[in-house]
């Protein structure tokens, strides 16, 4: 998990241009190659990082859209469960309310709690605020947040653990 969380800053110092942080999806999509540059690194076999995987109540119990997973892509011949094989569950906002915070909290919670993801991060794009307080534990995970912003050319990090 300590690799997965130390991929996440490496990748979020590599997005420097001004750009990226006018929109989530942008933001997101330049975070996504970053992050699977990383992938090799960090030993996890066959797995994939995917945008906007949507969970449908038929397989998963429950129907949300997280923004970005790393996971190996679940086949029932090689798989138990949807809970194996899920590694980390992303959540993006650009300059998230408390209440937009909240419910990406509660949606990375849900993803926790009913598929097995070990580790989860909310990142609020171009401000300084977390609302990490805003986060209920899952019993068996992990959930990092992340604010980033740009100031004079230099990527800013806050980084909290909900504990």
């Amino acid at each position: 998990m300590k690799e997965i969380v130390q991929a996440i800053k490496e990748s979020l110092l590599e997005i420097t241009h001004e750009r990226f942080y006018e929109t989530e999806r942008g933001f997101q999509g330049e975070f996504g190659s970053e992050l699977r540059s990383r992938l090799p690194k960090l030993e996890l076999e066959g797995a994939i990082v995917e945008q906007e995987y949507q969970k449908r109540i038929r397989h998963h119990g429950f129907q949300t859209r997280p923004d970005l997973i790393i996971h190996i892509p679940f086949e029932e011949t090689e798989h138990s469960s949807r809970s194996e094989g899920n590694f980390l569950v992303i959540e993006f906002k650009r300059r998230a309310s408390r209440m937009d915070a909240r419910a990406d909290y509660e949606n990375l919670h849900e993803m926790c709690e009913e598929l097995g993801y070990p580790l989860a991060v909310f990142i609020n794009i171009d401000t300084e605020e977390t609302y990490i307080e805003e986060c209920i534990q899952p019993s068996q995970a992990k959930i990092y947040a992340f604010s980033v912003s740009l100031r004079d050319g230099e990527v800013q990090i806050n980084e909290q653990a909900n504990t």
